[in-house]
């Protein structure tokens, strides 16, 4: 899917397209992300978004100028975007574009059919069609929040854990089916948490797989909930959402490792889940606010 996403919104007509293009896909559950980049300072960029019966969130990380905007082949006015800004397309129609300058975008994609199973799933009911708009600069910190979570991942796929994909797609999806939908849905408070068979079943599961590699999905399925019920009602019994209670619990272990200063880094890393020495480097120094083997250091001395 993330293939038939890339082609679809990477398709440039008329011209070449820009030298400088970098592009980066990642399959995000029932969203697809993408981040498509370019310097082309003195050039133009025809782009062509085939259509789809979904939708595409185009976050721009830089400055975009006013630029020459198509749909279904009619010109439409379009506005500037400044960083942080975003458009929000429905693409069962046809968007065009002629962009100038430099662009940095991330891209998130949902199909109707994705939504629909998303509603099903969480009894969210009928909410309708989500409000988008041509042309125009949406500024939204959930979105730009979400998509600036997505970038490291882009970069560094390894990193990018399933459970880690999982929690993006949920927040995405329950986002804009309560603000943008044409009947907004309500997300009912949960109380009380989850049940004692439930928080050790879950902790044990996510014990066993520390590097990530286990999806919201098979968590919840395990505890007999859908999956934002279970992600709601495990942040309200651990005080914090799945991928940060396991990624405290990686922390934990690799302190208690680092005690004994005969065991190398790099195996560390890998008896903790961390892709890598460097990306273990980087969530322990991010978390601990020191290196790993500076902490070592202390401790061993």
């Amino acid at each position: 899917m993330a293939k038939d996403f890339g082609r679809s919104i990477g398709r440039f007509v008329g011209l070449e397209e820009p030298r400088t293009l970098s592009t980066r896909f990642l399959q995000l559950a029932e969203v697809t992300g993408g981040r498509l980049r370019w310097n082309e300072p003195e050039n133009e960029a025809p782009v062509r978004m085939e259509r789809s019966n979904g939708y595409l969130i185009c976050l721009q990380r830089r400055y975009l100028a006013e630029y020459p905007y198509w749909v279904d082949g009619k010109p439409t006015p379009a506005m500037p975007l400044n960083a942080g800004q975003f458009l929000f397309l429905d693409l069962n129609d046809e968007h065009a574009s002629l962009t100038r300058g430099a662009v940095d975008c991330v891209s998130m994609y949902t199909s109707n059919e994705a939504l629909q199973r998303f509603h099903e799933e969480h009894d969210l009911g009928s909410v309708g069609a989500l409000r988008t708009a041509r042309g125009v600069a949406f500024d939204d910190r959930v979105i730009r929040n979400l998509g600036e979570c997505l970038v490291p991942a882009f970069e560094r796929q390894d990193t990018a854990s399933q459970l880690f994909a999982d929690c993006i797609a949920l927040a995405l999806m329950t986002h804009l089916s309560t603000r943008y939908a044409e009947r907004p849905a309500v997300v009912r408070p949960i109380r009380g948490g989850l049940a004692p068979w439930q928080e050790r079943r879950s902790k044990e599961m996510l014990l066993a797989n520390l590097n990530g590699k286990i999806s919201l999905g098979e968590l919840a399925s395990a505890c007999g909930l859908s999956r934002s019920h279970f992600a709601r009602e495990f942040k309200a019994t651990m005080g914090m959402p799945p991928l940060q209670w396991l990624m405290t619990q990686r922390i934990e272990r690799a302190k208690h490792l680092l005690l004994d200063p005969f065991v190398p880094i790099d195996l560390i890393a890998e008896q903790c889940g961390f892709s890598d020495q460097s990306h273990f480097t980087r969530s322990f120094s991010k978390a601990v606010g020191v290196t790993p083997a500076s902490w070592r250091r202390v401790r061993c001395q």
